[in-house]
C-alpha cells in the first residue's frame, strides 16, 4: 500500500482504529512511511521530517508491576526514574506491605498500591495480588507493561494482552533457582513451569548479570539473549557520616565497624559472619536490614555472647541509605553459592559499598570475585567457612593502611559501576521495542 504524503495524519488515526493501540499504530505507520520512501523515486519531505514517524520510538506511557516493598526497592525506582527522564509517563502497580508512607521520591509517579498482609501465606497473597494487579494495570491503558520479576509477570502479561501492547520481563534474579527453593523441588517446579508458560508473551527480557542472562536463554530457548541491566546505584560523592554510629551508640568508639546492609535471607552468609566474629577480639559488626532469618541471627548472636559487638538495625529506605553506609569502615557482602541465583548474582550492596568508598569483604562467588579482583576494592573469602571469614575480617580490622588503599580503589570503581553508566542499556531496550 502506498500512502500519499499529505495523508500522514489521517493514516495514523486509521492505524489506531485498525491496530487497537496507539503504540502499535505508530509502529505500523512508521513501517508504512519507510515502505513509501523505499518505493518512490525521491525522498519526500514527509519522510525527512523530524516527526513521530522518523524519530526513535519511545513509549509514551509505561506501567510497571511489582510484588515487593517500594520503600526498599531501589532497582524499580532507578528504572522508573530513567524512563520518566526519557519522556515516558510511568505508572506503578505494586503491593503495599506497610502502613508507613513511601519516601517522597515516589510522588513523581502514578502509584496504584494493593494492600497485602505480609503475615499471610504467599499461597493467599499471590492470587490476591495477581487478580487485583491485572485489573489495575489494564486500566492504565499503558503503551508498554514492565513486570518486575517472575511473581509480577502474570498480571503484567494479562494487562499487556488486553491492550495488545509489548511486555518487558525484568528478571531481578534467577527466580527458580533462589536459595529458598533449592530444597523445595515441587515449588521450584511450579515456578519453572509458570515461567516457561509466560515467556512466549514477552517482547523483551532483561536481567541482572551475564550468567543469568545466558541461563535464561538456554533454559527457555530464547531467540535473543536477555539484556543485562545490573543493579548499580547512582554515583554520588562519598562523604563522612555519623548517622550509623549514632544509631548504634558508637560515636567516638575507636574500633573499626563492618556493615552488612540488605535482606536477612537464607544462605546469605550472615550466620557464618557471626561465627567469624566469635573468633575475633577486635572490631564491631552492624547488621542493617530485616527478613525471614532475623530471629535465627539474633539467637546466634545471643548464644555467642556477641550482643555488644554485633548489633542490629532496622532496614532504611533507599533514599537515606547512602548516608548510613558512609558511616562504616568495611562493607560485608558474603553471599553463599547455594543455588545458581546467588552464585551468579551481583547484589546492590556490593556497588553501594563502592559508592560509599568502603573496602569490601566479599564471598567467593564467580561474579563477585571477578569484580573485586578487577577493581582491587577488597578481599574475597569462602563464605561457607567461618575461619576463613574471621581471618579476612581480622586482617581488615587490624590494617588501617590497607583499608585506605581499598577505599581509594572503591572511589575509582564507583565511577564505572554506577547507574549513570548502566541506564543507557535500559533505554536502548525500550527503543528496540
Amino acid at each position: 500500500m502506498v500512502i500519499a504524503p499529505q495523508g500522514r495524519h489521517t493514516h495514523i488515526f486509521r492505524c489506531i482504529r485498525l491496530c487497537g493501540s496507539k503504540w502499535e499504530a505508530v509502529r505500523h505507520a512508521r513501517r508504512t512511511a519507510f515502505h513509501f520512501a523505499a518505493n518512490t523515486s525521491r525522498r519526500s519531505s514527509w519522510y525527512n521530517d523530524h516527526n513521530i514517524l522518523t524519530q526513535r520510538l519511545f513509549p509514551e506511557h509505561v506501567c510497571m508491576v511489582v510484588f515487593g516493598d517500594l520503600r526498599f526497592d531501589f532497582r524499580v525506582y532507578r528504572e522508573a526514574q530513567a524512563l520518566a527522564a526519557a519522556g515516558s509517563r510511568v505508572s506503578i502497580v505494586a503491593s503495599d506491605f506497610s502502613s508507613e508512607s513511601l519516601p517522597q521520591v515516589w510522588s513523581a509517579f502514578e502509584l496504584h498500591l494493593i494492600p497485602i498482609d505480609r503475615e499471610r501465606s504467599l499461597r493467599w497473597s499471590y492470587p490476591l495480588f495477581w487478580s487485583l494487579a491485572s485489573r489495575r494495570a489494564a486500566a492504565t491503558a499503558a503503551d508498554v507493561f514492565h513486570a518486575h520479576d517472575l511473581d509480577a509477570l502474570w498480571p503484567a502479561a494479562l494487562a499487556a494482552g488486553r491492550g495488545k501492547v509489548p511486555l518487558v520481563y525484568d528478571s531481578h534474579e534467577l527466580f527458580t533457582q533462589q536459595s529458598s527453593l533449592v530444597s523445595r523441588p515441587r515449588v521450584r517446579g511450579f515456578w519453572q513451569w509458570w515461567e516457561r508458560r509466560l515467556l512466549p508473551r514477552v517482547a523483551r527480557v532483561m536481567t541482572v548479570s551475564p550468567p543469568i542472562a545466558a541461563d535464561l536463554q538456554h533454559r527457555y530457548s530464547l531467540a535473543e539473549k536477555p539484556t543485562v541491566v545490573r543493579n548499580l546505584p547512582p554515583w554520588r560523592e562519598a562523604a563522612p557520616s555519623r548517622r550509623l554510629r549514632e544509631a548504634l551508640g558508637l560515636v567516638g568508639d575507636p574500633q573499626p565497624l563492618a556493615l552488612y546492609q540488605g535482606g536477612f535471607l537464607t544462605d546469605n552468609g550472615l550466620l557464618e559472619v557471626i561465627d567469624a566474629m566469635v573468633r575475633i577480639d577486635h572490631g564491631r559488626l552492624a547488621l542493617l536490614g530485616g527478613g525471614p532469618t532475623e530471629h535465627l541471627l539474633r539467637k546466634r548472636v545471643q548464644d555467642s555472647g556477641l550482643q555488644d559487638r554485633v548489633r542490629f538495625l532496622p532496614r532504611v529506605p533507599f533514599p537515606e541509605l547512602h548516608e548510613w553506609t558512609c558511616g562504616a569502615d568495611i562493607g560485608v557482602c558474603v553471599i553463599k553459592p547455594s543455588g545458581d541465583s546467588f552464585n551468579w548474582s551481583l547484589p546492590n550492596k556490593l556497588f553501594e559499598y563502592f559508592i560509599a568508598a568502603l573496602p569490601v569483604l566479599a564471598g567467593d562467588t564467580p561474579q563477585i570475585r571477578q569484580v573485586i579482583e578487577e577493581t582491587g576494592t577488597g578481599v574475597v573469602a569462602d563464605s561457607q567457612d567461618p575461619e576463613a571469614l574471621a581471618q579476612a575480617l581480622q586482617n581488615l580490622f587490624n590494617d588501617a593502611a590497607r583499608r585506605l588503599r581499598f577505599s581509594a580503589a572503591a572511589r575509582i570503581a564507583a565511577q564505572q559501576y554506577c547507574w549513570q553508566q548502566e541506564a543507557p542499556r535500559l533505554l536502548a531496550l525500550y527503543e528496540s521495542l
